[in-house]
């Protein structure tokens, strides 16, 4: 079991009024929220004139995220820390959750080694790196959950869990994690260009029923958006492309399964 070193962790005041806490030693949940924020999250300290903000967000689509982020993230944000964090639906289509938190943002960054602003050069933290296969697989369902995706091809029936990522320090540590636990993967880097700019895309394609039904039992999903992507297509053999959340809860109740 991984320990932190608390001392490293600075309060604000307001951190003080509110009972923020900060976990001492590396839980599952802890690695899930770890994994979770690689793939969707950004953090930045923004220094004003009188004021300095210790701002955390994190960002999905509107139609298939508000549902989870109410119901499972921002209760995992109050069990790991005590803090209450703010949902709101944005114009740009997307669900957003942010919170202020010196402590909270200090202690990503200090002791998980989660890096602030852009995420270019970020990896799987070596906290994760030395953890034994049950914390690996719980930081790689919350990468997944956000950063992955589920998909079904030759007409809704051939599933693939796909990767793409501009990282290439992401895209190594990703395979590397995925060997640690086992799981077949096809890897490729691919270079292209748009108006002008070249660009440089890393990805993994996890492909075959064999593979997802290893990733469902070993890694498993917590995304209301994947389940149900799941559950519809072992329920009814195919995904039809263009469905959101809404319609394949309908679809499973149809069929007399409830969700969540």
């Amino acid at each position: 079991m991984i320990k932190f070193d608390l001392s490293m962790v600075e309060f604000s005041k307001n951190d003080l009024r509110l009972g923020i806490k900060i976990p001492d030693h590396l839980t599952e949940e802890l690695a899930y929220f770890l994994g979770f924020h690689v793939g969707d999250g950004h953090m930045s300290v923004q220094r004003r004139k009188n004021k300095i903000d210790y701002r955390l967000a994190y960002d999905d689509h509107h139609e298939n995220g508000f549902l989870w982020y109410i119901e499972y993230i921002n209760p995992l944000i109050k069990k790991l820390f005590n803090k209450e964090a703010n949902i709101t639906k944005t114009t740009r289509g997307t669900v957003n959750i942010s919170f202020r938190s010196k402590a909270i943002l200090v202690f990503l960054n200090r002791c998980c080694e989660i890096p602030c602003g852009q995420k270019k050069y970020i990896s799987v933290p070596s906290i994760i790196q030395k953890s034994d296969n049950n914390i690996k697989a719980s930081f790689l369902r919350g990468l997944a959950d956000t950063d992955f995706s589920l998909s079904f091809k030759k007409d809704g029936k051939y599933p693939t869990i796909n990767h793409c990522t501009y990282s290439k320090t992401l895209h190594y540590s990703v395979k590397w994690l995925l060997i640690e636990l086992g799981i077949s993967y096809f890897a490729a880097v691919y270079h292209r260009e748009r108006k002008g700019t070249k660009l440089v895309t890393y990805q993994i394609d996890i492909n075959g029923k064999k593979n997802l039904k290893q990733w469902v039992n070993q890694i498993g999903f917590s995304s209301y958006n994947t389940i149900t992507r799941y559950l519809v297509w072992t329920k009814t053999g195919k995904l039809s492309p263009g469905t959101n959340l809404y319609d394949r809860i309908k679809i499973l109740e149809e069929r007399g399964i409830k969700f969540p």
